[in-house]
């Protein structure tokens, strides 16, 4: 019996196995995006903004451009991005107590 190869790795995603704690939902929601990214075929023209936390490892996993922000300020950044390169696709990605907690006071 041959296998057969359904799903690969998305080339938005590096080769480096994720870190993150077992039981976390990281790695799920890295796939997601990068399963996006190659399927809008923009993976070339896109810029990752991550913030302090668990978070920031994003930028070893995605193979994308990325920053990093401080402690809720990612969105501020990303828009600061977007305005100076308008040509560019760019994304934050962060965790709950960054975006909701901490990012609600910017």
């Amino acid at each position: 019996m041959a296998f057969q190869v359904i799903l690969k790795k998305p080339k938005s995603l590096t080769q480096r196995e994720f870190t993150y704690c077992p039981g976390c939902t990281h790695g799920i929601i890295h796939r997601l995006v990068a399963e996006v990214l190659d399927e809008l075929g923009i993976r070339e023209k896109t810029i990752a903004v991550a913030p302090i936390g668990c978070s920031v490892f994003a930028y070893h996993f995605f193979n994308t451009d990325a920053t990093v922000a401080a402690h809720g300020r990612a969105p501020a950044v990303a828009t600061g991005m977007k305005r100076a390169r308008p040509d560019l696709y760019v994304f934050t990605y962060q965790g709950d107590g960054d975006l909701a907690a901490i990012g609600t006071a910017e």
